[in-house]
Parts: C-alpha cells; structure tokens; sequence
C-alpha cells in the first residue's frame, strides 16, 4: 500500500495501480485497499469496474460517510443517480457536515431544479469551508437557477471581495447581471476583461447551455453570445417555458429595445426564439413582422460560404422520372410517433405521381425506423452530421421541385437550410403568423378558417388555402385502454375536468386568468394539465394569487407516458388556449369523443383550433370572443346534459370529418404541390391560390 501510495503522488497511476492490486491480493476485502484500486480505476477512465469494486464491499462502506460518499461519487460517474443520491444521503445521516456528500448532492439536486434543496447545501457548504470559492459560485448558480437573482448578485458580490482575481466569480457577476436586468453594470463589467478573459465568458457560456439537453428544448438555443439583453432574454425564456410569468413585463420591453436598436443600427440579430415566446407577449403585430424580418435577414449572413447560389435554371434536370420532387425536412426520428406519422403519410401519396424525399437530423438514427421508412421514399438522408452548406449541397443533389420543413417549432428545425435554397418552391409546413417574409419561404400554407373569405390577403404574401384545414393528422389511433375508471385516473368521481393538452411554454397567463375564471363560476370543477409537472409550483403560485386552491390544477409528470393520451377520455372539457392554440393533444381529445372550446385571435398560431375544431364538425365550439368562451365553458360545466350531447354528436360525425379523413387531406396537399411546382416550371412567381376541396372517403 505505501508503494502505491507513494506511486500514486508521483503521478505513476498504472504502476500504483498494480501495486494497490497486489496489496488487495494479500487482503481480500479490505475496504481501503478496494477503495484505493476503485479510485485508480477512475482515475484511469474506468468507472465501470471502480463501480464494481466498491458495490462488493458496499456494506461495509456505508458504515462510514467517507465510504458511503465514495460509492456515491462512482455510483454518479455510472449514471446511477438513485444509488448516489441515496449514498450520499447515508454519508449525511452519519456526518451531517460531510463536505462532498453535501457538495454533490447539491448539485445533484439543482440539476433536477430541486432548488431550496440545493441552496440549502449550498449555504452550509459556504458555512463549512468559506475559503472555497467553488462553494460560493455553485450557491450563487443555485440562487441564480431558482431566479432569486438579487440573492445571487449578493453572493457574488461578497465572493468578489474575498476572491477579487477569481474569473469564475467574474464571469457569473457578468451573467447574473445580465440575468437581472442590470444591462449597463454587465457590458461596463464585461468591457474589463481582457482577450483571454473574454474567451473564458464565452467558454463558460457554451458550458451553461450545453447543460440543457438540446433534443429537450423547444426551439434551439441561437449561437452563444454575450451580448447582455440577449442573455437576459434567453434566461427569461426559459423561465416562460414553465410557466415562470414574473419578468413578462421587462421582457416585453426588453425585446422592444432590441428590435429597435436593430433597426436603427441595421444591425443582424436571430430572433428565432422571440419570434416564439413573442406570440404570448403583449408585443403589436408590426414589431412581430420586424422580427422576423431581422431573424431571416441574421440567418441568411450567418450561413453566408463557399456553396454557389441556388439556380435551377443552370441546366434542366436531368431526371429519369417526370414526376415532381418533394423533399420532406422531418423532426426527430427516433420518436416511433413520428415514424408512424411519416409512414402513414407516405402510404397516401401517389408514388406515380409524387417522388418523396426524406431528411432527417436525427442525432443518433435507429436502424428499424430507417427500415421502416425507406421503401416508401425516393431517398432517405441523414443530415445531422452536417454542416448548414453540406446539407444544403445534399438536398440540391435530389433536384427537388418543392422542399417542405415539416420541422419547423422544433429542435430539429434547420432554417439555415432554407436560407442558403435547396428547391425552387421552399415552404413550411406550418407556422405561428398569418404573414412572413418573402425569403426564404415562396408560400404561407393555411386554410379558409386562418386566412377567411374577406380577408385582404395582400400583406400576407402568397397564401395557399386548404379547404378544411392545414393540419394534417396522420398521428396513429389514440386507442381506449388506459386506466379503466376516473377515479383509477386520480379524479374525484363527482369533479367536473377541465383539460387541455398542451406543451408548457405555449401557455399565456391571459388564457390561465381566464382558466382560473371558469374555475371560479364552477366549484366542482378541476383543471388537469398533463405534462406541466415542471411548471406546476408557478401554477400553483398563480392559481392561488388569482384566489384558486392549487390543488385544483392538476399537473402530472409527464405527457409522454403511454397511458396518458387514453385517460384523455375521462376528460369532460378540454380548454384551448388563447394564443398559441393546442394542436396534436386536442385532436387527440377528440378522436376520444372529448368536446373543446376555442376563441379565435388574429395570428396562425390562436386560429389553428379554430380550423381543426372545424374540420372535426364542431363549427359552434369556435369563438372570437373571450367572454363568450368563458361564458359557454361555465354553461357546459354547469349542464351535463348538453356535455354528454355534445360528446355523442363528436363521435357521431367522426367517420365525416374532414380532420379524420387523412388521405382527403393529403391529396389536396399534393394538388397545391403539383401548383407551385408548373408555376415555378413555367417561370411564374408565387402568388395566393386556394385548393379545391378532394372529395370525402
């Protein structure tokens, strides 16, 4: 043991390794022998087997805190994060002071947003050990991450002044400030430090997002930057996306200031994600379209390379078919819903007529739904190991008449792609607006109900018009399994249940002032929000500001558990939100019998219900008035009666609907295809047309 030890400190970590085996040969289970080859296999990049060692000996090691926070710390190393997080949690029985149990289980905690928890820790490890500075910047993280920022700035702040050269304390002063709104103090703050300095900001940065799972996110992070009020934005964002409503205001004006310096200075900025979270802000029409005009415009330089110009006109394709080409940009592939939508939809296409390429950015493909895919397209390409140009330049080689980005809203969205052209026509298949630039998009694809008769379609650019609706449903059949009873879902037999299927960060606080208005004329009734279990503290916070016991909104988990979408049927009502409108969870609703209410706004994404509950037969579910839509849910929920009618009369015309009849609306899809490309053929610009209803089944 002294050899390995003394090994050990000079470095020779293979060497001291064997020597720690040969002593453990001499003392077969000895707990610090293990414990010492344990830690040179880790040191080694072995976790695996240091992981092993030391659950053979686990009994012995949690008779001691030193032990129990050694296997946690491996247990941790091997993704095993209930067996650390209950070894560290020993250590702490056994030494409630134990530095690194505490340490760690912090930081394991606030990576569950755990927050009171991990400052918790956090404080006592500052109390233990103030000379740490790791200690001090992982309690203002903690702080920062449960948006106490002032808090976090005072932690800082004091940290500065025990550690006035530690760049790490530096760097976070910067952020947080930029976190708080203090815009001036971040770039003065910022200005100080020099080149590597600076280089450091950004690399810490990078680290901070990198923390978030990129396939988790709603709409992709923009290229890192420093820039203050971008920073301030990104935070307050995700502070929307589960519902955390207290800088709406600031937000608000803090992205009215960045559209206007860019327009003043002419400089680029991507407002991707703005251009989302905007759509729940109270932000005028005309500052929504500068924003895109600045994002499409910021896109468009940043993939500025070395790839040629588009130009179809080079030469004729040379292809050995006539049909026309149709590139589909899919979301992730290794969602099997996903997969089975594609399938479906490329079942219905006519093959003789359509040629379908597929591609996808699926970071790491499954071969079986590539199988599954593949016979039914002309091409199937994985693009998600290329760069912007190189995935450009690969879906130019298909010689494509119409590329569609079906997926668009989505981590998996490429607007870059679109930006450098890869087909003459280039179109989304859905989007938030009722109007968009010109570039890069030829078309804005809606229906009748989203752009109606008398509308002036003028300032929306070329609008092609659907007949029934632009959503196309070819999800599989929600199928009525599921738990057998309301009170084996976890209602109240007697309650009346509100829902509404919807991803956190498309909820507004008008359309949850106006949930908690219905809530209060109907004391019997509870509002259930699958998959809001993140946000479910600032609905609870919120409801009961608006004078609502909190446990009368429901927040499950998740939204993705198999169960759920079949317990939708014990739903009485589902509620649509005001702004940005449910789309996939309420058709699910319906296709279960379940009736839906929604108000119509002004933009795409607050009249998308309104053209699916139209499509489903329920016309008279469709308001343009919210006190008519408060007014109908409180009168639903006070009469059963007309429920059960209404929820007869959904089903009844469920084998009519236009929403339910997907090979209808897939082959009005292609004839608005067959359109665009004659006309870009013939040399003709986009310009509105509507499509011909295709005859029901």
């Amino acid at each position: 043991m002294a050899l390995g030890i003394e090994l050990h400190a000079a470095g020779q970590l293979e060497q001291a390794l064997i020597a720690f085996e040969q002593a453990g040969a001499l003392a077969i289970g000895d707990v610090n022998t293990t414990t010492a080859i344990a830690t040179l296999l880790s040191a080694l990049s072995r976790p695996q087997a240091a992981y092993r060692l030391l659950l053979a000996i686990e009994a012995q090691l949690i008779d001691s805190a030193d032990g129990a926070a050694n296997l946690a710390i491996a247990a941790e190393a091997c993704g095993d994060k209930a067996k650390a997080a209950a070894a560290y949690r020993t250590a702490l029985e056994l030494d409630p002071h134990h530095l690194r149990a505490l340490n760690n289980l912090g930081l394991m905690e606030a990576a569950q947003s755990q927050w009171t928890a991990a400052i918790g820790r956090a404080r006592k490890c500052v109390e233990l050990a103030p000379d740490e500075p790791s200690h001090h910047h992982h309690l203002a993280d903690f702080l920062a991450g449960a948006r106490q920022l002032p808090a976090s700035l005072e932690v800082l702040n004091a940290a500065a002044q025990r550690f006035p050269d530690h760049l790490d304390i530096t760097v976070r002063q910067i952020v947080v400030l930029a976190f708080n709104g203090d815009f001036e103090a971040s770039r003065a703050m910022q200005a100080s430090l020099d080149p590597a300095q600076q280089t450091y900001l950004v690399e810490f940065l990078k680290r901070a997002t990198a923390e978030t799972d990129p396939q988790d996110c709603l709409v992709p992070f923009s290229a890192i930057t420093t820039d203050a009020h971008q920073l301030y934005a990104r935070q307050a964002f995700e502070a929307m996306s589960v519902c955390d409503w207290r800088d709406r205001d600031k937000l608000t004006e803090t992205l009215r200031q960045m559209v206007a310096a860019s327009m003043q200075t002419g400089s680029s900025r991507d407002f991707r994600d703005a251009q989302f979270y905007g759509s729940l802000l109270d932000l005028r029409e005309d500052e929504m379209a500068q924003m895109r005009e600045i994002s499409t415009a910021a896109i468009a330089d940043q993939v500025k390379s070395t790839l040629s110009p588009f130009s179809p006109r080079r030469g004729a394709y040379q292809r050995k078919d006539d049909r026309i080409h149709v590139g589909l940009a899919l979301k992730n592939m290794n969602h099997a819903s996903t997969v089975l939508a594609v399938q479906r939809q490329l079942m219905l296409h006519d093959r003789d007529r359509f040629a379908i390429h597929l591609y996808s950015s699926t970071r790491h493909p499954r071969l079986q739904h590539t199988d599954t895919l593949a016979p039914l397209a002309a091409s199937l390409v994985e693009t998600a190991h290329m760069t912007h140009a190189e995935s450009a330049a690969r879906i130019r080689l298909d010689q494509l008449d119409v590329f569609v980005d079906m997926a668009f809203n989505s981590p998996w969205c490429r607007p870059e792609v679109l930006a450098l052209r890869v087909a003459p026509v280039q179109i989304r298949q859905l989007t938030w607006h009722r109007h968009h630039p010109a570039q890069p998009c030829d078309y804005n694809m809606s229906d009748t109900f989203i752009h109606p008769d008398g509308l002036d379609l003028g300032p929306f650019g070329p609008v092609v018009r659907l007949p029934h609706t632009c959503w196309l449903d070819t999800r599989p059949e929600v199928h009525e399994t599921g738990t057998a009873s309301r009170v084996a879902a976890g209602f109240p037999a007697d309650a009346l249940v509100l829902c509404s299927v919807i991803a956190p960060a498309t909820l507004d606080p008008s359309t949850f002032r106006l949930w908690m208005n219905i809530l209060r004329a109907l004391p019997h009734a509870l509002l259930w929000l699958p998959g809001f279990g993140a946000a479910a503290s600032h609905l609870s916070r919120e409801a009961e500001a608006a004078g609502i016991a909190s446990h009368r909104v429901r927040c499950s988990a998740s939204a993705d558990n198999p169960e759920m979408p079949a317990d939708l049927r014990h739903a009485d009502l589902f509620l649509d939100p005001l702004r940005f409108n449910a789309h996939q969870g309420l058709v699910d609703v319906l296709r279960l019998g379940v009736p839906a209410i929604t108000c119509a706004g002004n933009s795409m994404a607050s009249r998308l219900g309104g053209s699916i509950l139209r499509a489903a037969g329920l016309p008279y579910c469709v308001f343009d008035n919210e006190e008519v839509y408060l007014e109908t849910a409180v009168g639903l929920g006070r009469d059963r009666e007309r429920l059960s009618d209404m929820r007869t009369r959904l089903k009844e015309a469920h084998a009519t609907a236009p929403l339910f009849d997907v090979q209808a609306r897939v082959k009005e899809l292609e004839a608005a295809w067959a359109l665009m490309a004659e006309r870009s053929r013939a040399g003709l610009a986009p310009t509105s047309f509507d499509v011909p209803a295709h005859p029901s089944r």
